[in-house]
């Protein structure tokens, strides 16, 4: 047999970005068998979509009662996934990694269009995305979609337009437009005017609401007249003025955006470009002031948490890395940067040894044994190890721009990997979990639901909730083999006779008390 031509023998490269994609996929993965599944957002999200793949994938419902808070998609999706056997807890969990890596991919692909090739890098690298997907919340598949139908719109594909707009819609609501719209305007410069483009956006921007006001109406259909007026009213309009929702100061984004900008941020504060490039330059000028423009409209907002910002991200991204490429003798920032990012990260991985013991009245009792032990300081002294090693790699002079990020996305990444495992450990309720998990026949509980997590933890398909504490002795005689879960404060006296403690935890700050039918020991 003869032999093949050399360059058929050859391994074709791998496509721009899809390194840094993979980055931030697995460090995102990682993280999902790291640690379990944080209390109250992450439990409570799991719990929904566990209740939606047992009814109706229309009217998602928490406990029971229908949920209003959240759009469809990402639920949609997981259960996609669930038809694929992948298991429901990890299919939910799995999506923001798999969201971030598609959005690194994005970014990279119009930089591309603008001559940069350090974008989908600064994608991966930027703090405040690296975290972000490290976390179950609803932000990185609203990334993903406005970039995505940024992509397409400046391809020209209104069909791919339309697609990614909708799904942003559905994936967090119109909020996407305070995204879509001021970025559209940044890109314009990169796309070939036509005549009627801008009324084909409008209509397709139009339509793209299409989707979500149907599944709105058929969710509130099913849900009855107050879950419409949640879902169809209070959750958007009601949402923008209720002051008791996230409420933060007016400057919370600052350091936000200060910190979730390494190891960029000194780029921020360089002066403006010194070329001068028609298009490019008048793109880079549309997108800083949109920028600033989406800061303003999030900070206006007094419902504010951190995650809120992360759609802006790749605008960030692609702004950072043509401020890079333009001036690179001023690559120097960046290496400043890094060092500041993985300072920071040393920093707090050392102060935390210090810290954390302080803060054990908010940790559950599995933490509490870990903190006792010390058991908190090895991954905390793994952190700092690794950011010192990141901090002595990112020191030479002669490094790419190239290198200095993917060993800042890398560093970064595995020095929160320690942390996020040692989150898990004390935030989790595992003895809680542990109680729940022994296959109680019934269980009950008095207090709160904590969102939904009790119902997340027991293998029960129903929790009753009691009234008040006169109710546990009845309830506990009719199911002597249930469990019942009480708020600690909810005991304002003495257990009923016969029943005893069977274990104790702290759910989000509060304590709570597991109690069973039987004798003390």
């Amino acid at each position: 047999m003869s032999a093949l031509p050399a360059r058929t023998m050859r391994s074709a490269p791998l496509p721009s970005g899809t390194v840094p994609a993979l980055l931030v996929l697995a460090f995102g993965l990682a993280v999902v068998f790291l640690r379990p599944p944080l209390p109250i957002d992450e439990t409570r999200y799991l719990e929904v979509f566990r209740e939606s793949l047992r009814g109706s994938p229309l009217l998602l419902r928490l406990s029971g009662e229908p949920y209003a808070e959240k759009p469809p998609l990402l639920f949609w999706l997981a259960r996609a996934l669930t038809w694929l056997s992948v298991l429901p807890d990890f299919a939910l969990r799995c999506l923001p990694p798999l969201a971030l890596a598609g959005t690194v991919l994005f970014t990279e692909r119009l930089g591309r269009r603008i001559g940069l090739t350090l974008a989908g890098w600064l994608q991966a690298a930027l703090l405040i995305a690296t975290v972000s997907g490290q976390f179950l919340h609803f932000d990185p598949l609203v990334a993903l979609a406005v970039w995505g139908a940024m992509d397409a719109w400046v391809r020209r594909s209104d069909a791919g337009f339309l697609a990614w707009s909708a799904a942003a819609l559905l994936a967090k609501g119109p909020v996407a437009y305070l995204f879509l719209i001021p970025f559209l305007w940044s890109l314009a410069p990169l796309r070939a005017w036509r005549a009627g483009d801008s009324a084909r956006s409008a209509l397709a921007l139009g339509l793209a609401l299409i989707p979500l006001a149907a599944w709105a109406l058929a969710a509130a259909a099913q849900g009855g007249e107050e879950f419409a007026q949640a879902l169809l009213w209070d959750r958007w309009v009601g949402r923008v003025a209720d002051t008791a929702h996230h409420p933060r100061a007016w400057y919370f984004y600052v350091p936000v955006v200060l910190v979730g900008s390494l190891p960029a941020t000194f780029l921020l504060f360089q002066r403006k470009d010194r070329v001068d490039e028609g298009a490019a330059r008048e793109w880079s000028t549309r997108l800083g002031r949109m920028l600033l423009l989406v800061f303003l409209l999030f900070t206006l907002i007094r419902g504010k948490q951190a995650h809120y910002l992360e759609p802006a991200v790749p605008g960030l991204a692609l702004l950072l890395a043509w401020r890079i490429e333009s001036r690179p003798h001023e690559l120097a920032w960046l290496r400043g940067g890094i060092r500041v990012q993985l300072g920071l990260l040393l920093g707090l991985a050392l102060l935390g040894i210090l810290l954390v013991p302080r803060a054990e009245a908010s940790v559950g009792t599995h933490g509490r044994r870990l903190i006792a032990q010390a058991g908190h300081a090895l991954p905390l002294l793994i952190a700092a190890g690794t950011a010192l090693v990141g901090l002595v790699a990112t020191g030479r002079k002669r490094l790419s721009s190239h290198a200095l990020l993917s060993a800042a996305a890398i560093w970064a990444s595995a020095c929160l990997l320690p942390f996020q495992w040692l989150a898990g450990e004390l935030l989790f309720p595992h003895d809680l979990a542990r109680a729940l998990r022994s296959n109680p026949t019934e269980a009950a509980y008095l207090g709160s639901s904590h969102h939904g997590i009790y119902a997340f933890l027991a293998s029960v398909p129903v929790l009753e909730k009691l009234d008040d504490a006169s109710q546990l002795a009845a309830w506990s005689e009719l199911h002597p083999e249930g469990l019942l879960l009480i708020d600690q404060q909810a005991l304002v006296e003495e257990l009923p006779s016969g029943l005893v403690v069977v274990a104790r935890d702290v759910v989000h700050r509060t304590p709570v008390v597991v109690l069973r039918r039987g004798s003390d020991p």
